[in-house]
């Protein structure tokens, strides 16, 4: 069966067209501005759009539940213009409100593209409906794809390497998941806090 796709909000896809439509006009004056080219009469080919979540890590850490921590943030689309030039534009979700795209493309695009194409095609679930969606916490330099079949069955899966656990690729449940991001988040924030104190003492 296939992956049961949410429709991105009419919103959302608006500032899409508008962010792509701004970006023509400033290659039609800066050639180079970047390599991917938007189609002039519309999107070009729009892949894998998919909702993104960040993380409250304080109470995430504080114990809270993972389902209780999450916010979404906003709604990513994978691009392809005509010259198979490959881009990523998310258009960020604020206080409800859908604000402006932003674009980027390189080899982080690459590698998360080509990780949810791999993804897809896997015997775990591709016969099998389920949601695609993206889990970012920056705070750890931690970025995952979010697969859902339903409240029980889940898979997180690192498209950023963080701790011994959280590899790139690694298939991961969502007890596991949450065991090791706890045990990661609370790893990192200690080190961080440890650099802070010093740096406080050599500055007097």
């Amino acid at each position: 069966m296939p992956r049961t796709r949410l429709a991105p909000p009419g919103h959302s896809q608006i500032k899409l067209a508008d962010a792509l439509k701004t970006l023509g006009n400033i290659q039609a004056k800066h050639k180079r501005w970047m390599a991917f080219e938007p189609s002039t009469s519309g999107h070009g080919s729009v892949l894998h759009p998919h909702p993104v979540y960040s993380i409250r890590l304080n109470r995430f850490l504080e114990g809270q539940p993972l389902s209780a921590t999450l916010k979404k943030v906003g709604w990513i689309y994978f691009l392809r213009d005509s010259g198979t030039t490959l881009a990523c534009a998310e258009v960020s979700v604020i206080s409800g409100k859908h604000k402006n795209a932003r674009l980027s493309e390189g080899p982080f695009v690459k590698k998360a593209f080509n990780l949810i194409e791999r993804v897809e095609d896997d015997s775990r679930i591709r016969r099998r409906p389920h949601e695609l969606r993206f889990l970012r916490l920056e705070s750890i330099h931690l970025f995952a794809l979010w697969l859902r079949v339903n409240q029980r069955v889940e898979y997180f899966v690192p498209v950023t390497s963080t701790g011994a656990v959280l590899r790139v690729g690694e298939w991961i449940s969502r007890r596991d998941f949450t065991k090791a991001l706890r045990s990661e988040g609370q790893r990192i924030l200690a080190a961080q806090e440890r650099m802070s104190h010093l740096l406080k003492i050599r500055q007097g």
